[in-house]
């Protein structure tokens, strides 16, 4: 089983549309595809917020037009037409949001309406076909973001599943007793945990411990969350920073958090752009993780299934 993941595409047109990532992201053969948050940009440097100021149906035009424009770059819309023919079934592509695709820069879900959090919702399930997924029949549209889990299946066997969680929906500002998850997704998490003994990748738009501006800052949140992984072997997938990352577990936990961001976005204005992605590749016997950036292969770890040791790969 392969999957390659990455976040943070900033369209911007060029002399052939084309965003060089995904043919490299191709060249691998990836059976899974997750894109990891800010798949469109609704605003970026040095506009800022602006979208803070639409009401819903300006908000709505401007965003499908951004995933109109992301969804037709060639390159892109290939690699995800080639995997869309094994979804469900080994294969195919999925994903959460993160602010800037779920509203603005440093968007919590307090400070949008309900009706332009209904627009996002809608395209984002929309585009993502997250509404073709059989098992988010938990989840009112009015009232819930969205969060959801998938099997993962290595040589036609279901070693496991991916939980993909939402940072933004219910999120206030940071803060001790703020709430980042909620109680009901933290709820459903301890479940879609409870009801597996395989291989589980966690996954979100929002770091834990790789940036500053992480799960850290909802102190309570985040313990409720340790508690309901505690013991547990995974492995935590998200993107955000621009950059990628590669954290062994920390504390008590048995989880690594593992970061590719930058699939065509600018870190600074003049280094250009970033083409970061990650490859996961599931063994039995061990998970094979490398890091690339524009100019290769950045880092490269293999975490044995069975010791949840690693060893870097130099």
């Amino acid at each position: 089983m392969k999957i390659a993941f990455t976040s943070c595409m900033n369209f911007k047109p060029g002399p052939d549309g084309y965003q060089r990532v995904w043919n490299r992201i191709a060249q691998e053969q990836p059976d899974y595809l997750f894109l990891l948050g800010d798949q469109i940009y609704m605003d970026f440097f040095p506009t800022l917020g602006e979208p803070s100021g639409w009401d819903a149906a300006k908000f709505a035009d401007v965003m499908q037009g951004k995933y109109e424009a992301q969804w037709n770059v060639p390159n892109f819309k290939a690699l995800r037409d080639a995997l869309r023919q094994k979804q469900g079934n080994g294969g195919g592509v999925y994903g959460t949001w993160d602010d800037h695709d779920f509203a603005w820069n440093n968007a919590q879900g307090s400070d949008v309406s309900a009706p332009v959090k209904q627009q996002t919702r809608r395209l984002f399930t929309q585009y993502m076909q997250i509404e073709q997924l059989k098992n988010p029949a938990h989840l009112d549209p009015a009232v819930d973001g969205i969060y959801y889990s998938i099997p993962l299946m290595h040589q036609q066997q279901r070693i496991g599943k991916a939980i993909f969680l939402d940072t933004r929906w219910y999120s206030t500002a940071p803060g001790d007793s703020k709430p980042l998850l909620g109680q009901k997704q933290l709820d459903y998490l301890k479940q879609e945990l409870a009801d597996e003994q395989g291989y589980v990748l966690i996954c979100a738009g929002m770091p834990i411990r790789a940036t500053g501006n992480g799960w850290m800052r909802y102190r309570d949140d985040y313990a409720r969350f340790r508690a309901i992984i505690q013991g547990r072997k995974s492995i935590f997938l998200t993107g955000d920073i621009h950059e990628n990352a590669f954290l062994p577990p920390a504390g008590e936990t048995k989880m690594f958090e593992v970061v590719s961001s930058g699939a065509f976005v600018t870190k600074y204005y003049l280094t250009g752009e970033r083409e970061n992605f990650g490859i996961l590749e599931y063994t039995p016997g061990s998970t094979d993780i490398k890091l690339f950036d524009k100019r290769g292969l950045e880092m490269h770890n293999v975490i044995d299934n069975a010791t949840f040791m690693h060893q870097e790969i130099r």
